[in-house]
């Protein structure tokens, strides 16, 4: 069979104008291929003139309209449309609207396609249109009934770009994966679109051979590479007319394709692939997502929901909520373990990584009961733990890629917050910092896990996220962070108020600096006051040498700043003795 291609598509575009309430738009396509084939169309609407929906005008101006229909050999499609606004409706003619294009072409699959429609606006924004039956609405004597575009005496067949595509980064670590991948696909019934840097090598060449559709590696950029190439490869999909993209994680693990689709119908456009279960540790799941709850009866339904695509198992720590917090977690699905009292944040992440680990899971997956964040981002945490071997990977609200719309004086109080607990983990060059310190939407290795779960060090409160961090930091875990979305314009997504939340929490890295870095908290200000005292000193003293007069309240201040910065730096020196002399230090 040949290959079809825009000369086998031909459009014609004409404007009715007699009898009708508005000017109806006719636009027929015809192909002149001998084989079947599937074409996306393209008609840029007049800036002037909104498209006019069930006798009304509904705004939709500008843009253009896109089509995606299946043609028979020699077979002919027609779509109507009405334009509505004041203008001169006479002055209308098919050759003072915009000509219509043909964006893409492509070989019939044989299966069933219906006609795929939307409007795009001059923003890129779009909106799905409806199709009208001809024997349900008579656009002779009544245009105005024509709702959204109207299919005339049409029908087509599906092809794979009626369902969303495979996108896959190739390399040579996983050429076997790869190969494998595209059959499946294939057998699902999607098209697999694939980049790679290096388009010639033989992995792309053999995968192009299975009937991969090759996409050219994207230009250089500051982007974070697989960003850019996933940013590729969905381009390529939306080019072709496919309704979205289900991104392949890198190292391409086998693809549960029921789960998938099913996130996809949920999510929409982008989604990643979530894998089948693999190896269970000591029999656990592979995947468990642990949410810890209090009073939150009106989102945890939802959550637990979303998020059971993605997981093996959910489980729900109820934290003596007293609502029905727990029968609504129940009822969506999760194993529910209830706190008889209010335990804290830190309470119930302790409860779940005992749990967790007598459960055995293989990534445990920590996110927060009132709908902030998405689950649909766990399976880009537990793939970049998989791929990258961390023991602790953080969903980050900061980085390239994350979509997270953060209030600004909460920017600047994180920003802060993260300085000093990076500090206190003794992370002090940027590029050994974590980037988002108080994120809890976190994946764990079983490994780590097993610390957190016998670990005495995690306090009750909301700041149980920095002493996490610090118990792995002290075990010698390792980190990585992905972008996630975090919502922010929920209501009721905090049960502590945000000043009470800031002074716990910097109250608590204080403790933590006091016992890991005394001589960041205490020695360093000691010092500064010092250096003060010395530098005033100078001045007291060039003072009295050019003019023979001394100030007192300059000689106050130097011997007030010296006298305290030396007393810093003797406590600072104290505590230090005292947290790591053997005779003094406290048994772990």
């Amino acid at each position: 069979m040949t290959a079809p291609t825009t000369a086998d598509v031909t459009l014609e575009k004409t404007v009715v104008i007699e009898g009708f309430t508005h000017p109806v738009v006719r636009l027929a396509v015809r192909s002149t291929a001998e084989d079947a084939l599937v074409t996306r169309l393209v008609d840029r609407l007049p800036a002037d003139r909104p498209l006019a929906v069930t006798s009304s005008e509904t705004g939709l101006v500008g843009g253009r309209l896109e089509a995606t229909v299946a043609l028979a050999p020699g077979g002919t499609a027609a779509f109507y449309y009405g334009l509505g606004g004041d203008a001169d409706r006479d002055a209308l003619d098919g050759d003072t609207l915009p000509a219509p294009e043909v964006a893409h072409v492509g070989a019939f699959a044989g299966t069933d396609l219906d006609p795929a429609l939307r409007w795009r606006g001059p923003d890129d924004d779009w909106l799905a249109l409806a199709l009208v039956d001809p024997a349900d609405a008579d656009i002779v004597s009544d245009p105005s009934a024509i709702e959204g575009l109207v299919v005339d005496g049409f029908h087509a067949e599906r092809d794979t770009t009626a369902a969303p595509a495979l996108g896959v980064v190739a390399t040579g670590d996983h050429a076997d994966a790869v190969y494998r991948t595209i059959l499946r696909a294939h057998a699902h019934g999607l098209d697999v679109y694939l980049t790679a840097d290096d388009t010639d090598s033989e992995t792309v060449r053999l995968a192009a051979r299975l009937g991969a559709i090759v996409v050219a590696p994207p230009d250089p950029t500051d982007e974070i590479p697989e960003h850019a190439r996933e940013r590729a490869l969905a381009a390529a999909a939306r080019a072709a007319g496919h309704p979205g993209i289900i991104h392949q994680p890198p190292s391409c693990p086998r693809i549960d394709y029921a789960r998938t689709l099913d996130a996809f119908a949920a999510n929409g456009w982008e989604v990643r692939a979530v894998p089948e279960a693999s190896a269970r540790a000591a029999g656990g799941p592979d995947v468990l997502v642990a949410i810890p709850a209090y009073r939150a009866e009106a989102t945890i339904g939802t959550v637990v929901r979303e998020a059971r695509r993605y997981a093996d198992q959910v489980l729900v720590v109820v934290d003596g909520s007293g609502d029905d917090t727990a029968e609504r977690a129940r009822e969506a699905g999760a194993a529910v373990v209830e706190h008889a009292r209010n335990r804290g944040y830190g309470g119930a992440l302790k409860t779940i990584f005992r749990e967790a680990a007598r459960r055995g899971a293989v990534h445990t997956v920590t996110l927060d009961a009132d709908g902030q964040h998405d689950p649909a981002d766990v399976p880009s945490l537990v793939a970049a733990q998989r791929d990258g071997h961390a023991d602790v990977v953080i969903g980050n609200r900061f980085m390239a890629g994350a979509t997270t719309d953060m209030p600004f004086v909460r920017t600047i109080g994180l920003g802060m917050v993260n300085l000093l607990t990076n500090l206190s983990m003794g992370r002090f060059l940027p590029d050994d910092w974590v980037r988002d310190t108080q994120s809890g939407y976190r994946a764990y290795t079983v490994e780590a896990v097993r610390t957190l779960a016998d670990a005495r060090d995690i306090g009750d409160g909301m700041w149980a996220s920095t002493d996490i961090l610090y118990a792995l930091d002290r075990e010698r875990y390792t980190f990585a962070e992905v972008p996630t979305t975090i919502r922010y314009d929920l209501e009721g997504t905090s049960t502590e108020g945000a000043l009470e939340h800031g002074l716990g929490l910097f109250r608590n890295l204080g403790g933590i600096l006091e016992h890991t870095h005394p001589m960041v908290l205490v020695g360093l200000p000691g010092a500064m006051c010092v250096l003060l005292g010395s530098f005033l000193g100078a001045l007291d003293v060039q003072r009295f040498i050019t003019t023979g007069t001394v100030s007192i309240g300059l000689t106050v201040a130097v011997s007030a700043f010296t006298v305290f910065g030396v007393l810093l730096l003797f406590t600072a020196v104290l505590i230090h003795t005292i947290n790591t002399h053997p005779s003094l230090r406290e048994r772990e």
